[in-house]
């Protein structure tokens, strides 16, 4: 009995930092090659496709990595090698298609084709680089973060 407990004990322990459920979930991996990572609450997991992608996670790719994420508005977000990046806010209404998304590229590249937050109201989706924002009026854009050095 007290082996039960215990494992109860540490079962629920180590679900504090994951998100109440699926349904919160901002995006889902679709394709993932090489080494990416994405640290959610300090814990960094290996990227895996069908993995949930949540608001203030970190996605991390290496030197031979890049990872394919789809937002559930249908944006698409593609990172390239030595990406890091943040997904700061994501809200979406699926019935009125309101919503809002702002993505941090720390460094790395990445290629991002709107989805229906961005046809519906453009000004409501942001990249922020390090040194400035893109403010999304098109459907689709390359960027490209060097690390300062």
């Amino acid at each position: 009995m007290k082996l039960r407990i215990l494992g109860i004990c540490l079962f629920l322990a180590f679900q504090g930092g994951a998100p109440a459920n699926a349904e919160d979930a901002a995006g889902i991996v679709k394709k993932v090659n090489g080494s990416v990572t994405v640290s959610r609450s300090a814990l960094p997991l290996a990227a895996t496709p069908g993995m949930a992608v949540f608001v203030a996670d970190r996605i991390l790719t290496g030197a031979d990595g890049s990872v394919g994420i789809t937002l559930r508005d249908d944006t698409l977000l593609s990172y390239g090698p030595n990406s890091a990046v943040v997904l700061d806010r994501f809200a979406f209404n699926p019935a009125t298609h309101d919503g809002n998304l702002l993505v941090s590229l720390l460094k790395g590249s990445m290629v991002f084709v709107t989805g229906l937050i961005g046809k519906k109201t453009p000004e409501a989706v942001s990249v922020k680089l390090r040194n400035a924002t893109i403010g999304i009026r098109g459907t689709e854009f390359a960027a490209e973060v060097e690390e300062e050095k």
